[in-house]
C-alpha cells in the first residue's frame, strides 16, 4: 500500500496505523526481533512468529496482515478458509510459500477439523506430509497469519502454533473520525468536519462500516455534482441508505421491533422466521452487535430489549 495511491488507501505502514496501539507494539516488537535476528544470522533462514489476530469483523485484521508483508518486503498469499474444504487445498495453499514470505488465512475458525490438523503440522513442522504421510516436502521458513473472530473453534494445537496473539478491539468516536479523515485525504475527497464526526457517531466503533458510510456520503455528493462532502449529503446518505443515528440498518431495527411488539422474551427461532433470516446469521451478525451495544439481553427463555433499546426505538421512532 502506498499514501499516494488513491487505489489503495489504507495505511502505508505500521506507523501509519490509527488505534489499536497495544496490537500495533506488538507487531512493532515481533518485526524488530525479527529483522535483528535476521541481521546477526549468517545464511540461516528466519521467519517472523505465526500470527493469530482475533477479533471482532471489520476491525482492521486483514489490513494489518497486509501491512506485516510490506513491512518484511515480501509476497502475501491470502485465502478465506471457507474455500479450504479438504486437506488437499491446504497442502495447495502451503505449496505457494516462498522464503520469506506470508500465508494468511482469513476466518480461520471456519477452516475444518481434518484441515486444521494438516496445517497446524505444517506450521510446527515446516513440512507436507503427503499420501498418508509415505512422503513429505520441506517448505521454507515462511510466517503464517490466521484472523478470526472466534478463537476457540480453533483446534488448541493450531492455536499454540501461533506464538504470537493479536487482540483487537472496536475504536474509540476520534479514532473512528482520524480514519474517515486519512482515507478521505488520500482518495482526495473533500470533506467537512460535520459530515466526519456524523459517520464516526454511526460506525459503532468499526473501520470497515465507517468506510462504508464514507463511500456512501461520495456518492451522494457526486450524484448531486458537489466537489466536497457536507453534512447535508451526510444526511441525505443516511435517510437513503435507512442508517439511523446509531448506525442501525433497517433490518437491525425490525429485530429491536420485533422485540418491543412481544413484551417478552422472544426464541430465536421465532426471530429467524419473521426476519426471515437463518439463526446463525442473527446471532453471529445481528445479535452480537445490538447486545454489544446494549439494546438487546439475551437469556434462556429468550431474546428481550434492554431500557437503552426501548429509549432507541421510542427516539428513532419520533424522529422519522
Amino acid at each position: 500500500m502506498n499514501d499516494e495511491q488513491p487505489n489503495n488507501p489504507g495505511p502505508a505502514t505500521i506507523d501509519h496505523v490509527v488505534g489499536q496501539t497495544r496490537a500495533v507494539q506488538q507487531l512493532r516488537t515481533a518485526l524488530s526481533a525479527h529483522f535483528n535476528d535476521r541481521a546477526s544470522v549468517d545464511g540461516g533462514e528466519i521467519a517472523l512468529p505465526h500470527i493469530l489476530m482475533v477479533g471482532p469483523p471489520g476491525v482492521g485484521k486483514s489490513t494489518l496482515a497486509q501491512i506485516v508483508a510490506q513491512e518484511l518486503g515480501c509476497t502475501l498469499h491470502e485465502e478465506l478458509a471457507q474455500n479450504l474444504l479438504s486437506p488437499g487445498q491446504v497442502h495447495g495453499l502451503m505449496m505457494m510459500v516462498e522464503p520469506g514470505g506470508v500465508v494468511f488465512l482469513d476466518e480461520i475458525h471456519e477452516l475444518l477439523p481434518p484441515c486444521q490438523t494438516v496445517l497446524y503440522r505444517c506450521l510446527e513442522e515446516r513440512r507436507l506430509f503427503l499420501g498418508g504421510n509415505r512422503k513429505s516436502i520441506t517448505l521454507p521458513a515462511f510466517t503464517f497469519i490466521g484472523a478470526t473472530t472466534d478463537e476457540w473453534a480453533l483446534s488448541k494445537p493450531l492455536r499454540d502454533r501461533c506464538k504470537v496473539l493479536i487482540r483487537l478491539t472496536h475504536y474509540s468516536e476520534n479514532e473512528i473520525a482520524e480514519i474517515v479523515a486519512k482515507r478521505s485525504k488520500r482518495l482526495g475527497w473533500i470533506i467537512e468536519d460535520s459530515a466526519i464526526t456524523g459517520i464516526a457517531k454511526r460506525s459503532r466503533g468499526t473501520p470497515r462500516i465507517a468506510v462504508r458510510l464514507l463511500e456512501a456520503s461520495h456518492r451522494q455528493s457526486r450524484s448531486e455534482a458537489a466537489d466536497r462532502i457536507t453534512s447535508q449529503h451526510f444526511n441525505q446518505m443516511c435517510l437513503v441508505e435507512g442508517v439511523d443515528s446509531i448506525g442501525l440498518d433497517c433490518t437491525e431495527r425490525r429485530y429491536l421491533s420485533l422485540l418491543k411488539d412481544a413484551q417478552g422474551p422472544v426464541r430465536l427461532n421465532l426471530l429467524a422466521t419473521q426476519l426471515a433470516l437463518p439463526r446463525r446469521t442473527i446471532e453471529s451478525v445481528i445479535e452480537s452487535e445490538l447486545i454489544r451495544l446494549g439494546l438487546v439481553t439475551k437469556t434462556e427463555t429468550g431474546r428481550s430489549l434492554t431500557a437503552a433499546g426501548v429509549e432507541h426505538l421510542n427516539e428513532t421512532e419520533k424522529s422519522s
